[in-house]
């Protein structure tokens, strides 16, 4: 049995309506990102990258706060980490990653990486050098290096944080017995590092430190850079440092974790909180139109507010619930909102937490890397990446219940002509039977949906992932109204593609129409034609079973039941094999 005997589930009923000719706001798909720490060591890489490309993400932010105690240069370019607690101790640790790893991992996956320059040291050259090692060519002396270590073409790294939320300097954070004060070594460099130090920026240092920093990464990249100063919410680090940057600053980031706690043990009454926190308390268009109010108040209209830090709250407890499996509810709404604010970045914190030799439970990464394998919001990225459309419309659920019931978010796919709603019943007990009605003529829809059906354990998390349910047919229908009755489970996340009398089914060329000549449902020496191609079996964890080269026929090794990957180029399939 998966569910908590906590929660014995009622059922109601709902109207959701779908209006596709209201609303019609661009969505940008950098909204369906995530990010990590600078010093994220993403191992063992060949399980965790497949994982990663399967989330499927567009965009990785690397920053962080670690971003100001990161030496990317140090340990010969495989990057220090500098630990440091106040009156305790300060202590270098080798990442045994690095920039490299972080920039190919993109590279090979094709995703747009965002990088973050440490501030906190006052060091423009270790800035400068950054950037030169990332986008100098080969002849240039940072850029010889990157071509010496096995990348000769640079990564071309466009985006650049300036520094990471220094409105949270001087900030105590309890960790067990030790104290982390926040930033406490302002202009002093790496080597000078005590654990007596005390000196912190205020809000005109960091302003003045801006102009400086962006004409030395100018001058050391030959492609234009775009420049972000990101914040944890504090409002008074605006106008003192945007208005003397106004032409330097291309992006504000404000970071959203509208929940916090240090309790010991969650329950129900906290999870419900923090669900519902997207539409009440600290709701995510308020939260973004607050600090668009500010920039044009000062005449920064021209910057951008994006999100690129997001997650439920800043919790601590290692709740398998709530990070396995419902904050990917929280994540599946949370990016409804955004697409409604127009944000033309938002990323998920974060993409992976934890290695499988540290003990300790893994709280934010929506990948865990101590049980390689995939969480909720992992999966959630994935189904907006791939199925969500080009342009949200006006879809409204009667019961949001101030955040805590179900949420629809709509849109229209202009590949096919379709219409794709994004369901999300964030209840933990309430099963919803829902009346549908879309102000179209509409065939039919296909359902896909994820549902907690699994151990809360890894590597289920909670969840077997996204499955398809196959075709619903209307109701009824009268004079362009088609109508739907639909059941959505307590804890589940639908996504509804709709097929209207001119879409058009498209197929996608390549890899995509070989993978789906493999079968969902495989068996052990099942015998299977394919394209050429060549192809590789995964565990759902991510270890490598089984490789065919420039084959033809596959046949399926004996294994256990359970379920797997199927890769041929950057595309993957989930089989089920029994």
């Amino acid at each position: 049995m998966f569910f908590s005997t906590e929660y014995l589930s009622t059922q109601t009923t709902a109207n959701i309506i779908i209006n596709p000719d209201s609303l019609n706001i661009p969505i940008n798909p950098m909204v369906f990102s995530s990010g990590d720490e600078i010093d994220a060591v993403l191992s063992p890489l060949n399980q965790i990258q497949p994982l990663i490309n399967l989330t499927n993400t567009p965009m990785l932010r690397f920053g962080g706060i670690s971003a100001e105690y990161f030496d990317w240069e140090g340990d010969d370019y495989s990057g220090l980490i500098y630990v440091d607690f106040f009156d305790t101790f300060t202590l270098p640790l080798t990442v045994n990653f690095g920039l490299d790893s972080l920039l190919r991992l993109c590279e090979d996956l094709n995703i747009q990486p965002i990088l973050t320059v440490n501030m906190h040291i006052n060091d423009t050259g270790l800035a400068r050098r950054m950037v030169e090692y990332v986008n100098g060519d080969s002849s240039s002396p940072l850029g010889s290096i990157r071509a010496s270590r096995g990348h000769p073409q640079p990564y071309n790294v466009s985006i650049w944080s300036l520094g990471n939320e220094p409105d949270i300097a001087g900030l105590e954070l309890p960790l067990g017995d030790y104290i982390w004060t926040m930033y406490r070594h302002f202009n002093f460099p790496f080597s000078s590092w005590s654990w007596q130090d005390s000196s912190f920026w205020t809000v005109y240092d960091f302003a003045n430190l801006i102009p400086a920093y962006v004409q030395a990464m100018e001058q050391s990249s030959p492609i234009p850079l775009e420049f972000i100063y990101s914040i944890s919410g504090y409002e008074n680090w605006l106008r003192p440092v945007i208005q003397p940057n106004l032409n330097l600053i291309d992006y504000l980031d404000v970071h959203y974790y509208p929940s916090g706690t240090f309790d010991t043990v969650f329950d129900s009454t906290d999870y419900i909180e923090w669900l519902r926190k997207t539409d009440t308390i600290n709701p995510a268009e308020n939260y973004v139109q607050k600090f668009r109010d500010s920039l044009a108040a000062m005449g920064a209209d021209r910057i951008e507010v994006v999100v690129l830090e997001y997650n439920g709250g800043i919790n601590f407890v290692a709740d398998s619930l709530w990070w396995n499996y419902l904050t990917g509810l929280f994540i599946a709404d949370c990016i409804g909102h955004w697409m409604n604010c127009s944000l033309s970045m938002a990323s998920v914190y974060s993409i992976h937490e934890g290695s499988p030799s540290d003990t300790s439970f893994p709280l934010y990464g929506i990948i865990r890397g101590d049980i390689p394998s995939r969480r909720l919001a992992s999966y959630v990225l994935e189904l907006y990446s791939q199925y969500f459309g080009d342009s949200l419309i006006y879809s409204h659920s009667d019961h949001v219940n101030s955040g805590y019931g179900i949420e629809a978010w709509s849109s229209k796919r202009n590949r096919d002509k379709k219409y794709v709603c994004m369901v999300i019943n964030k209840t933990l007990d309430t099963t919803y039977q829902v009346c549908l009605e879309i102000l179209d003529s509409v065939m039919y829809i296909e359902l896909r949906d994820i549902c907690q059906d699994a151990p809360l354990s890894a590597p289920f998390n909670g969840t077997t992932g996204i499955h398809y349910q196959g075709l619903i047919y209307p109701d009824s229908s009268s004079s362009h109204h088609t109508y739907f009755n639909i059941t959505f489970e307590p804890k589940s996340i639908s996504l509804l593609e709709i097929t209207l009398p001119q879409s058009t089914s498209v197929q996608q060329p390549g890899p995509v129409d070989n993978l789906q000549l493999i079968p969902t449902l495989i068996y052990p020496g099942m015998r299977i034609v394919v394209n050429q191609d060549n192809y590789r079996l995964f565990s759902v964890s991510g270890q490598k079973i089984k490789e065919w080269i420039n084959t033809e026929t596959i046949v399926i090794p004996s294994l256990p039941g359970g379920l797997y990957f199927f890769q041929t180029g950057l595309n993957y399939r989930k089989v089920l094999l029994f």
